[in-house]
C-alpha cells in the first residue's frame, strides 16, 4: 500500500511538461490497472477453487464465468454457461472481509448473468475479427457499472513457459443488453511480442506507432513490476519507465521525445 502511495504521489508531481499535459488520462489508466491486478488475483484464487469441483460441474463450466463486485464491496465469482438463452449458475463463491473464501448458495440475477455473458461472448466474437487465428491466450476483466452497461476488456495473459505478452488489447463498452457496444478501443498490429519471465532485467515495450502509453502497456507494467528491473514503454511522443529503488518505492519517470531532441 505504501508503495501505491508513493507512486500516486510521484504520478502528480512530476516536472516534465508533457506528463502535466496527460497526467488525467495517465492516472486514469494506471487505476484502472491497478483495478485488473486485483480482479486477476481474485480470479486466480477463486478458479484454484474450481478445480475442486465434479467432473459434471466443470463440465457445465463455459467462458461466460466472471467476477464482480456486489452491493456490499465483496468480489464474487460466478461460474457456468451461457446456454439456450439462459445462464446455467454452478458455483458462486464470495471473498469475505477476512480474506477467506466461500461457496454460496445464492443465485445471482439472472438479467445481469445473461447480459454480462452475451458481452463476453460479442467481445471475443469481435476481438477474433481483428486477432485471426491465434494462440495467445487471452484474460478478461469484468466492469457491471450501476447504470447496467458492461465493460470488458481483454488481455493477453502469462503464457505457457512463463513468456509474458504484449501488443494486443481490447475494449468495449456495452449497453444494458450485453449486445450493443456503444465504445471500443482496439489495438493490435499483426503479432505479440514477450518476454520471458525468471531472469530479472530491463525490458522496453514497443508502442513507437501510439501517441501514449495504452491501457495494455500500463497494465502489463504494474502486473510484471516484480518480474523485471525496469520497465520501459516506448510510443511516438513519450518514454515511460516503472522502477523501483530503495529510496523512492516503485515509482514512474516520465520523458517526452520533442524536449529531448528540443533542450
Amino acid at each position: 500500500m505504501k508503495s501505491w502511495l508513493l507512486l500516486a504521489v510521484l504520478l502528480f508531481t512530476q516536472t516534465v511538461q508533457a506528463q502535466k499535459n496527460n497526467t488525467r488520462s495517465f492516472s486514469e489508466k494506471l487505476e484502472t490497472a491497478q483495478w485488473m491486478r486485483e480482479y486477476d488475483s481474485v480470479a486466480w484464487r477463486m478458479s484454484e477453487l474450481v478445480t475442486e469441483a465434479t467432473y459434471e460441474e466443470l463440465a457445465r463450466i463455459g467462458r461466460e464465468w466472471f467476477c464482480y463486485k456486489g452491493t456490499d464491496s465483496l468480489w464474487n465469482g460466478v461460474y457456468g454457461k451461457f446456454k439456450d438463452g439462459k445462464y446455467d449458475q454452478v458455483l458462486h463463491y464470495r471473498l469475505n472481509t477476512n480474506d477467506t473464501i466461500d461457496l454460496v448458495p445464492d443465485s445471482i440475477d439472472a438479467v445481469m448473468l445473461t447480459a454480462v455473458s452475451k458481452a463476453i461472448n460479442v467481445a471475443y466474437r469481435e476481438a477474433g475479427v481483428i486477432l485471426g487465428r491465434s494462440y495467445v491466450k487471452m484474460n478478461k476483466f469484468i466492469q457491471y457499472h450501476q447504470d447496467k452497461t458492461i465493460t470488458v476488456w481483454l488481455m493477453p495473459a502469462l503464457q505457457p513457459s512463463d513468456v509474458a505478452m504484449y501488443g494486443g488489447e481490447f475494449y468495449y463498452h456495452f449497453d444494458e443488453s450485453g449486445t450493443k457496444v456503444l465504445e471500443r478501443e482496439e489495438y493490435y498490429k499483426g503479432h505479440f511480442k514477450g518476454f520471458k519471465i525468471g531472469k530479472t532485467r530491463e525490458v522496453r515495450l514497443n508502442y513507437e506507432d501510439a501517441d501514449e502509453p495504452t491501457q495494455g502497456a500500463i497494465y502489463f507494467a504494474l502486473q510484471y513490476q516484480r518480474s523485471f528491473s525496469e520497465i520501459h514503454i516506448d510510443t511516438r511522443g513519450s518514454t515511460s519507465l516503472l522502477a523501483f529503488s530503495q529510496e523512492k518505492g516503485y515509482y514512474w519517470r516520465h520523458a517526452d521525445k520533442s524536449l529531448a531532441h528540443n533542450p
